[in-house]
């Protein structure tokens, strides 16, 4: 504060202003020409924090401290009132005299001379500005950073305006644009179209097309151009675009140029290696493909079209036309291994599956294929493989299970004879020892009587033998006769216990039929057949069971038929037995036992129940018995 009024007793011009100098929302001062304080208006007396002009005039007038927080403010006022005879708009940061704070002010004075010329006095007025100057300092605070930042973006950042008549203008552009294009921010700022004319021949059609489409449809903007600058370089420029809020009724876009030269480059390199490695893949006699995942096409050589009978233009650029060509039951498998390696779960695509040629013939190729390049986040961007021809491999493998099936098979029929051989013989040579007895002590004793019962039993023997080694042979190639019919379940049931009821009670087993409960069941089955295989299973349960054991028969309808289980309390059967049971001639270690068999019951069963459209399975473990489940169809 330079200057302040006249007392309220001076006269002069200053008293007809007084209730203005008063009632002014701004501070106003008059000072002597020693620069003592002499009047000072109430918003003045309260911008320093006075309770009255009187206090305030005591104080100022009396005190030695600065109003002024830069050194050497003052003198500045006090040069410049002098030199001009005023001062218009002196910005200054103050402290007030009541309490130290600090406060910023804008300040106007002038200099009062009377008639000779002489200084009677200084005017000025004092305004508070510091609300206004944090705002400035702030946003210069803010510019600073801005620019800071657009300083590190690797691209020149800009916007632009346009009008509601179309016209443009450049109304920002950083710094960056100078490395990126060699041209000064302000030619730009002077001349929206400036850059326009580094574009390169080959790309400023296209260029113009994109960026009017994006204009006019007010979407975002992403596209890769060349530029050719003023010294013949030429350089890949990304930009990407896209509307800001408008601005009092005009359009604004704001948008970034970056230097993409040396990606370019990269990728030009890649591009250039792959080729090498597609011949010298192509080579060995596989085809090749590259998948680019960002354009969604894919690029197969020639050697690989070939493959398939396909010609150069044959089959189209999109993965999915090959995958079309794939076999339908083979499709599931492929995408499902193509995309544990997209997805980065398994570290290479490898798959086997049939291909359809152009003549409509199938083959078998080997894929094998790898990303190389992938994304910020991991998502897949370019992924080469090759298709190997192993069609020959696989007929090779398919002739070769065919050999070994045959082998086995020839095999099981060799010991299928040998044991047949072997069966047939010992009731043979007892049908033999016995007549020949007979033929040598001719009568008709008891010893006689005795091997004539040998005889016959041994015959029914070999006969039962033979019958079911033709039932096996005929149920196998699908020639055994069959007249299947409705038959109602619990007749049968109760034919077949009475039947095998003395062989139950001579070996000391109870058996329990709960066949009979609930509703009567009906199926289809052959009924001697049936009678066969009820008779088989529950004979079975009665012989290999224990003294004082069960035996227990269920049935029960099911969804797809009529299931009649029978369960017994005998030793039961481990994993390796549960898997040769079914097999002719296996008696599973009761060939060692008293119990007579050929070990053909069971095998023979299992044919029998599969040539009606049935089922015969089993379920035991050692120490708790068996369960056998017969199921037919419903009638």
């Amino acid at each position: 504060m330079a200057a302040v009024g006249e007392p309220s007793n001076h006269s002069g011009v200053g008293d007809d202003f007084s209730s203005l100098f008063e009632f002014l929302p701004i501070g106003a001062y008059r000072t002597a020409p020693n620069g003592l304080l002499l009047r000072s208006n109430p918003a003045l007396v309260g911008m320093n924090g006075f309770a009255s002009e009187a206090e305030q005039l005591a104080v100022l007038n009396a005190s030695l401290d600065d109003w002024y927080v830069q050194p050497g403010r003052r003198q500045e006022f006090r040069r410049l009132l002098e030199r001009d005879g005023q001062v218009v708009g002196f910005e200054s940061e103050v402290r007030r005299f009541c309490d130290g704070h600090a406060l910023w002010v804008r300040e106007n004075a002038h200099v009062v001379r009377d008639a000779a010329g002489r200084v009677q006095y200084y005017e000025g007025t004092v305004e508070e500005i510091t609300e206004r100057v944090q705002a400035r300092q702030a946003a210069q605070r803010s510019a600073a950073q801005l620019e800071q930042l657009l300083a590190l973006v690797p691209g020149a950042v800009y916007r632009v305006v346009m009008d509601a008549d179309g016209r443009r203008r450049c109304t920002f552009m950083s710094e960056g644009v100078r490395g990126l294009y060699g041209i000064e921010p302000a030619a730009v700022l002077a001349d929206v179209d400036a850059l326009g004319r580094f574009r390169h021949p080959e790309d400023a059609a296209q260029i113009e097309a994109t960026v009017q489409t994006a204009r006019a449809s007010e979407s975002a903007l992403k596209g890769e151009a060349r530029v050719r600058l003023d010294d013949g370089t030429e350089k890949w420029v990304q930009v990407v675009s896209r509307p800001a809020p408008p601005e009092d009724g005009e359009r604004v876009r704001v948008g970034i140029l970056v230097d993409i030269t040396a990606q370019k480059r990269v990728e030009q390199a890649l591009r250039d290696n792959g080729e090498l490695w597609k011949r010298a893949l192509e080579c060995s006699g596989d085809g090749v493909w590259d998948w680019d995942l960002d354009r969604g096409a894919v690029t197969l050589s020639p050697r690989l079209e070939a493959l398939y009978g396909y010609g150069a233009d044959d089959l189209a650029d999109d993965p999915a036309a090959l995958d079309a060509l794939t076999h339908p039951a083979d499709v599931a498998a492929m995408l499902q291994a193509r995309e544990d390696h997209l997805a980065g779960r398994v570290p290479t695509y490898v798959n086997e599956h049939r291909v359809r040629c152009k003549d409509g013939q199938w083959k078998w190729i080997l894929t094998r294929g790898i990303v190389i390049a992938r994304d910020a986040q991991g998502r897949p961007r370019r992924m080469i493989g090759t298709h190997t021809d192993i069609t020959a491999f696989k007929l090779a493998e398919a002739l070769r299970v065919e050999r070994d099936r045959a082998a086995a098979a020839n095999l099981a029929k060799s010991q299928f004879l040998s044991r047949v051989s072997h069966e047939l013989r010992t009731p043979l040579n007892a049908v033999l020892g016995f007549a020949q007895l007979l033929e040598l002590e001719p009568g008709d004793g008891e010893r006689q009587r005795l091997w004539v019962t040998h005889v016959l039993s041994s015959g029914r023997h070999l006969l039962a033998l033979m019958d079911d080694v033709l039932d096996i042979s005929s149920a196998q190639t699908g020639q055994l006769p069959m007249a299947i019919e409705s038959l109602p379940l619990q007749p049968l049931v109760v034919e077949v216990l009475a039947m095998l009821s003395s062989t139950a009670a001579g070996a000391a087993v109870t058996v329990h039929d709960d066949t009979g409960q609930g509703p009567p069941l009906h199926l289809r089955a052959d009924r001697k057949r049936l009678l066969q295989v009820l008779s088989n299973l529950l004979s079975n349960a009665i012989k290999y069971n224990r003294a004082g054991g069960w035996v227990r028969l269920r049935a029960e309808a099911a969804a797809d038929g009529v299931i009649v289980s029978v369960a017994d309390s005998g030793p039961g059967l481990d994993a390796e037995q549960r898997a040769r049971l079914f097999e002719p001639f296996q008696r599973v270690g009761a060939q060692h036992g008293a119990v007579p068999g050929t070990g053909l019951g069971l095998a023979l069963s299992r044919q029998l129940v599969e040539a009606m459209g049935g089922t015969l399975t089993v379920e035991s473990e050692p120490g708790k018995g068996a369960v056998f489940r017969l199921q037919l169809p419903a009638a």
